[in-house]
């Protein structure tokens, strides 16, 4: 037999035991995932209580996990943030329906009374008005926020004389949100001053911590005491301009 053929033979049986162990090796592998996917299935953990469970069981257990508990703070932190802003929007569509309408008609309606009533005479209340330091810082702010609303209401100071008028200022432009719980129409565009209040109110309300119209009580007494308030300032103010007039040599 020559050296050729010896060598043939051998490396044809070589070849053929590479092909035995390859097929092992694939049976080998197939029931090794064969294995692992049944340890897989019946794989028994243990939970926070150590109660055992099987992955099956593990994985709808979790299911049922509120999401917030498997992001922690994080999701808290989120859904408040959000939150905040959900809950103005629904106060704003309460706006939307609630107020803004009414707050259009009472602009309408108390501009006709001022039309009907005419100019000159509202001009001749506020003369009168200005007289007095008692009325000049009561009456009149409120005359001017109520007819003129805010910013015309500062219009009524050119009926006082030069050292009345930042005492009159100071006192109208202090008044234009005390009313607002009463008279929304003096400062629609700061409404949010007494909307705030009046949701917190209300929500009182509706849970019983308060009586009921409760916010109305308030929307009274608030107008009252801003009134107080703007007299007392008025008055204030008044010296201190007289003073600082003194001080810098000019004449009011």
């Amino acid at each position: 037999m020559s050296i050729l053929s010896l060598l043939a033979q051998h490396a044809d049986m070589a070849a053929q035991h590479l092909h035995m162990a390859g097929v092992t090796a694939s049976d080998a592998v197939f029931h090794g995932f064969q294995a692992g996917q049944h340890a897989v299935d019946h794989y028994v953990v243990q939970v926070a209580d150590n109660a055992p469970m099987t992955v099956d069981q593990f994985r709808e257990k979790l299911k049922e996990v509120p999401k917030e508990e498997q992001l922690g703070w994080l999701t808290a932190a989120g859904k408040y943030f959000i939150g905040i802003f959900q809950k103005g929007g629904e106060v704003f569509a309460g706006f939307v329906t609630g107020i803004i309408p009414t707050l259009v008609v009472l602009m309408t309606a108390f501009y006709a009374v001022t039309e009907l009533v005419g100019e000159e005479r509202v001009h001749g209340v506020a003369r009168g008005a200005g007289k007095w330091s008692l009325t000049r810082y009561t009456v009149l702010p409120l005359l001017s926020v109520f007819f003129l609303t805010n910013p015309m209401a500062y219009t009524f100071g050119s009926f006082l004389e030069e050292k009345h008028k930042p005492a009159f200022y100071d006192s109208a432009v202090s008044y234009v949100h005390p009313p607002l719980g009463l008279f929304p129409h003096i400062n629609p565009g700061e409404y949010f001053v007494w909307g705030g209040v009046l949701v917190a109110l209300l929500e009182l309300e509706k849970k019983g911590a308060v009586v009921a119209g409760y916010h109305i009580k308030v929307a009274i007494w608030y107008a009252i005491v801003g009134l107080i308030v703007i007299l007392f300032k008025g008055i204030l103010t008044e010296r201190i301009t007289a003073l600082m007039a003194r001080r810098q040599g000019v004449e009011l």
